[in-house]
């Protein structure tokens, strides 16, 4: 399941004003003062009237479309406080009950500096990490053992995890997960995974596990070529078809026997 959003940008205007103070603070060592966050500075600069005008929108009415497309239009600007504060209402707006992957990822590619930018990619690496468990063995954990990146990638194809959180992701996970998957195997026993078996064969002879799933899978075959009721012209024809689907085994690809097989 993904990872649980937490919501930022509950309450009132003011609520919502000081908490985005304190998060910004937070996100700075230098302005932290045993956990208690430094006012902002003031500029010598006067305020933008226009800026003042969008804070007070959202201030006061809770509109901030206003303050989105300014700081959108100034993005060269010393803004970081009112940065925050979008990217936190557009994280909010994401949804805690039905997450709006969608919308996260607008965040953290728009807003990837700010704290709603990288709590949005955790949540989207979280659901990232989620698929990939969620069916051991699959075709999406046999990409990313394989160095592939689909786990990181929507549905359309499109990348939702930075590289450099994805690449930390797999030096972490990628042992266990390989663990997982010989595991699963060695249940199954190559019965219903011979496929992952051929490509586990191929791709880690000298791992650990690979005696026990190499011994599962020659049994496997045994016993496809070798049904209860021998000595007929249907073990036979049994024994055939698992000589030769064994000669032309190849990694996840399973796809021989059975069709082989039914016509006995």
């Amino acid at each position: 399941m993904p990872r649980r959003m937490v919501s930022f940008t509950g309450g009132r205007g003011k609520n919502r004003w000081a908490l985005a103070l304190g998060c910004l603070a937070l996100s700075c060592s230098s302005a932290v003062d045993r956990g208690f966050p430094s006012p902002p500075q003031r500029s010598v600069h006067a305020q933008p009237e226009a800026l003042t005008r969008a804070i007070a929108d959202w201030h006061e009415d809770e509109n901030i479309e206003p303050l989105a497309e300014y700081v959108a239009a100034h993005p060269d600007a010393e803004l970081g406080v009112w940065r925050e504060v979008v990217a936190l209402q557009r994280y909010d707006a994401c949804g805690a009950s039905r997450t709006d992957v969608h919308g996260l990822r607008t965040v953290l590619h728009e807003f990837p500096d700010t704290i709603a930018g990288r709590i949005a990619g955790a949540t989207l690496m979280g659901d990232g990490l989620s698929r990939l468990r969620a069916e051991i063995p699959g075709p999406l954990l046999v990409d990313f053992l394989a160095g592939g990146d689909a786990w990181t990638r929507d549905l359309e194809g499109r990348p939702q995890i930075a590289t450099a959180d994805a690449e930390r992701v797999r030096s972490e996970e990628e042992s266990d997960l390989r663990s997982q998957l010989a595991a699963a195997l060695l249940r199954d026993g190559c019965e219903a995974t011979m496929g992952y078996c051929a490509w586990w064969l191929s791709r880690y002879p000298g791992d650990a596990d690979t005696a026990g799933i190499a011994a599962a899978a020659t049994k496997t075959w045994y016993r496809r070529g070798h049904p209860s009721w021998r000595g007929n012209e249907h073990a036979r024809c049994a024994l055939r078809c698992a000589k030769h689907c064994k000669a032309q085994a190849k990694p996840l690809d399973d796809s021989c026997y059975q069709p082989c097989y039914a016509r006995c």
